[in-house]
């Protein structure tokens, strides 16, 4: 059984992805070639990060905080730096996209997610060091969500 933190977690992150996709923009700014360069590297730098994370996780993968009872810590590839990198390419993913689209609506969700992801993260992280024993030294040697942040 799903605690209610869990469900919470996950019920607004699927609003803010709905919110994304399908709420009309309410504000376009101008966007030059090089900030459209950008945007576009970025979201797929996030889609790539995000694919790399789900392939090397595998087995332990659920959109839920709490850990699958099977799972393992998984301590190498991008999560040897990054302890959450699948939120990170979200992030990257959808902040890129709304700066090549110079999507005001884009990058405020974009925002939402990184302060939810934050939130949802710290919870995650309580859960993880009461269930793996080494993750608060794994902890200790790695970023949540972007080298050197």
């Amino acid at each position: 059984m799903r605690k209610r933190k869990d469900i919470l977690f996950v019920g607004t992150q699927l609003v803010l992805f709905g919110l994304y996709a399908f709420a009309p923009s309410f504000s376009h700014f101008p966007v030059n070639r090089i900030l459209k360069f950008a945007g576009v590297l970025t979201a797929i730098s996030g889609v790539v990060i995000i694919l790399v994370s789900i392939f090397q996780i595998r087995r332990s993968l659920t959109p839920f905080p709490s850990p699958v009872r099977n799972g393992e810590l998984i301590t190498t590839g991008l999560y040897k730096y990054i302890r959450h990198p699948i939120y990170s390419g979200i992030i990257l993913a959808a902040a890129g996209y709304g700066l090549q689209a110079g999507d005001t609506s884009k990058i405020v969700i974009s925002g939402l997610l990184l302060l939810l992801f934050y939130f949802k993260s710290q919870y995650e992280e309580k859960m993880l060091m009461a269930f793996y024993n080494d993750y608060k030294q794994y902890r200790s040697h790695t970023y949540r969500f972007f080298p050197f942040l």
